[in-house]
């Protein structure tokens, strides 16, 4: 079963069950404390929680596992035995890969076959993310999932380098070791990346995107866009879609 995330919304429990935030904010509440998810990471639960608010955008889905889809992948069944039901949010690898699969299982209304190949894929791409959080990551690669987990709230380099726990001069020192570039530019272009999918794979507009993006002026956001890219939003998305 896969359901898109919906505020307001109390969410019960099946044999396995996993929430996946890809963008946007939520605030869960449990039995004992409120907790606010953001974008980019899921969780797995074996207990009910309701979810009482959300952000203007969310993409986001509650997947759930039933004995008879575990009986189908004997694989799954052995790795859930492994889950442990940690409190910790993990942050989603590939990212746009597991939207891609989302959306596309959401649009399989026939084939049963297919939407459970698909399903057995996304829960195995979960599962390997969940395993191999505490895998050491440089500097840069837990630099580049920061922004792609606080994109929408258009945070600068110094507020990174305060939630990486290290000085702005070493964030800068290490981007423009690995990547040649400053953190600063580093960050402009996971949002123009970010801005060109939205552009692209959606009809949003130029001003959603900007808000989606944590512009509060759309037209600085249009200036922002054209400086990187030489064109507006809305030329970019005609020459190329």
């Amino acid at each position: 079963m896969i359901f898109p995330i919906i505020n307001n919304t109390i969410i019960t429990p099946d044999i396995l069950n996993v929430c996946v935030l890809l963008s946007g904010s939520i605030t869960i509440k449990n039995h004992k404390e409120n907790i606010v998810m953001c974008s980019n990471s899921f969780f797995f639960f074996n207990r009910g929680f309701e979810i009482i608010a959300s952000s203007p955008f969310v993409d986001g889905f509650i997947l759930k596992i039933d004995s008879d889809f575990l009986m189908d992948f004997s694989d799954l069944k052995e790795q859930a035995k492994k889950i442990e039901y940690i409190h910790d949010f993990i942050k989603i690898k590939n990212i746009e890969n597991k939207r891609r699969l989302f959306h596309s299982i959401l649009k399989i209304s026939d084939n049963t076959k297919l939407k459970k190949s698909f399903l057995h894929i996304l829960w195995n791409e979960l599962f390997d993310d969940f395993f191999s959080r505490n895998e050491k990551k440089s500097i840069v690669v837990q630099f580049s999932e920061l922004i792609d987990q606080h994109i929408q709230q258009n945070l600068c380099a110094g507020a990174y380098s305060k939630i990486l726990g290290i000085p702005l001069k070493v964030l800068i020192k290490e981007v423009r070791k690995s990547e040649n570039k400053t953190p600063c530019h580093f960050i402009t272009e996971k949002v123009i990346e970010k801005a060109k999918y939205k552009l692209l794979n959606t009809d949003d507009s130029s001003k959603m995107i900007a808000y989606y993006l944590g512009f509060n002026d759309p037209y600085y956001f249009i200036k922002y866009f054209k400086k990187s890219t030489d064109l507006t939003p809305t030329q970019y998305r005609k020459r190329t879609k």
